[in-house]
């Protein structure tokens, strides 16, 4: 009887430790399926970006190659002096510069040399552009120039006009200079006794405005 009851414990054991096996086991699967999905969206993920990226590079390096082909087009219309002179000295330091002069070409290998070259080419395109841009800033900040000096121009001729213009009181005053068919406002003068032979002919009176007094007052 006691070996009976002994036994049915430990079967009871047995199964305890069978159903805590079977729950770990089943977290486990849980754990590994979960896993699973989440590194295959990971791999769909990671393949999707990737081949963007490609697509993105070749994209680049497309536009890289046009825009060299059509700095080598552009190249026949630069005059003799762009041609010859370089655009500007490069920013290197002297140190910086020697030190890639002493640096030996067999030491790069072909794919790295190739891409030195390309970069030669982009950097030679990017001193053709920027100088370009400086001269196109040059020339905005030129015109703004320009347009100011215009509109003081237009101001000042505004007001000339606004000084020489025909108002009432300019009309109701006596001026030589304001003619009107052929006549002007001023009163006819008195007639002159006849010269008789032996007279002093009077002398001739000139009214002389000098240019420069006008224009030192216009402007």
């Amino acid at each position: 009887m006691v070996h009976s009851r002994e036994s049915e414990e430990q079967n009871q054991d047995i199964r305890d430790d069978k159903e805590l096996v079977l729950v770990q086991l089943q977290k486990l699967k849980a754990q590994r399926t979960q896993a699973r999905g989440v590194s295959q969206e990971n791999l769909v993920r990671l393949t999707l970006e990737s081949n963007a990226t490609l697509k993105a590079l070749r994209r680049t390096v497309d536009k890289g190659e046009k825009i060299l082909k059509l700095a080598e087009i552009c190249r026949k219309f630069e005059t003799e002096e762009e041609k010859v002179l370089p655009f500007y000295s490069s920013v290197l330091t002297p140190e910086e510069q020697e030190e890639i002069e002493k640096t030996d070409p067999e030491e790069f290998n072909e794919e790295l040399a190739k891409a030195i070259a390309d970069y030669t080419g982009m950097e030679n395109f990017w001193k053709r552009y920027n100088k370009v841009k400086l001269e196109q800033l040059s020339l905005q900040h030129r015109r703004t120039q320009l347009l100011k000096i215009n509109e003081k121009l237009r101001e000042m001729l505004r007001q000339y006009l606004d000084g020489i213009s025909v108002s009432d009181e300019v009309l109701s005053q006596l001026n030589p200079l304001f003619i009107v068919n052929h006549r002007s406002n001023l009163p006819r003068p008195l007639s002159t006794p006849t010269a008789k032979p032996g007279d002093k002919k009077p002398p001739t009176t000139y009214n002389i405005i000098e240019a420069a007094h006008v224009i030192s007052h216009i402007l």
